[in-house]
């Protein structure tokens, strides 16, 4: 048997109270299938402290991504624990933990209707002004004020009358703007390029009452001030700290960059 998100239950559980945003994995393993063959994530222990920026980095197939669906609660770990403020996410109702996250997949999904309702979700309580803010953050402040329409510039369903990098931009923007205690980005800067990766990390980075941000890449040159760099290979985590302590160790992280700045 294998696992899917049908699996997690969600009965008659305590809400989570207002996050602080610390994370802290404990013997955390993960496999699809049930008889835990083929783990994915093997006996990761992490702690991530509230307001930390972690940039987590490695080969495709390391875990990456896998990581970061266990920690908004999309799978259930197979052995382990995964705790925010303390709280293992597994024993809280599921939505009062979601909505105090942004995360950002990467598919960015839109639907009919204006920019502005898209990074809103059409909450009218958002106004206009945090709106640009987030926008700004996510930089894409300036191609929305290039539209003919600027905010109220109307998007076709799926978003397919913009570019992919804008597609994610915007989405960046939608979980922004709820000022979340936790944001996650699943390679959600994909299809953007390297500069305007590196400048919405240093602006989430640089942002006063920093969330804590988990920040999933491929692009180590985007991250290099990021408070810790967690490498993974082949569902481990192999190296964490920072850029220049990594470097110095010349392990893992030292043969990725190297490979990617030759």
């Amino acid at each position: 048997n294998t696992r899917d998100e049908s699996d997690i239950t969600d009965q008659s559980k305590p809400r989570l109270s207002e996050l602080q945003g610390a994370v802290s994995l404990k013997n955390l393993s993960f496999s699809f299938h049930t008889k835990n063959l083929n783990p994915v994530i093997q006996n990761v222990n992490l702690e991530i402290k509230a307001g930390q920026f972690v940039a987590i980095v490695g080969q495709s197939g390391s875990g990456k991504s896998t990581l970061v669906k266990l920690i908004s609660r999309l799978y259930e770990p197979t052995t382990g624990s995964i705790e925010i403020d303390g709280c293992n996410i597994s024993k809280i109702e599921l939505y009062s933990l979601r909505k105090q996250l942004g995360v950002v997949p990467q598919d960015s999904l839109l639907f009919s209707g204006s920019i502005a309702d898209n990074i809103r979700l059409k909450n009218l309580d958002i106004n206009l002004d945090k709106v640009q803010e987030a926008a700004k953050i996510a930089m894409a402040h300036d191609f929305i004020m290039q539209q003919d329409d600027g905010y109220a510039t109307k998007v076709t369903e799926r978003g397919s009358s913009l570019s992919g990098g804008q597609r994610q931009r915007i989405s960046i923007a939608r979980a922004i703007v709820n000022s979340p205690k936790l944001l996650i980005f699943d390679e959600a800067t994909s299809a953007l390029d390297y500069i305007s990766e590196k400048s919405i990390c240093e602006n989430l980075m640089s942002k006063n009452n920093r969330v804590t941000t988990i920040f999933v890449t491929h692009r180590l040159d985007s991250v290099l001030n990021a408070d810790k760099i967690i490498v993974m290979d082949e569902g481990l985590v192999v190296e964490q700290g920072s850029h220049q302590s990594l470097m110095t160790n010349k392990g893992k992280y030292y043969s990725l960059y190297k490979s990617q700045n030759r």
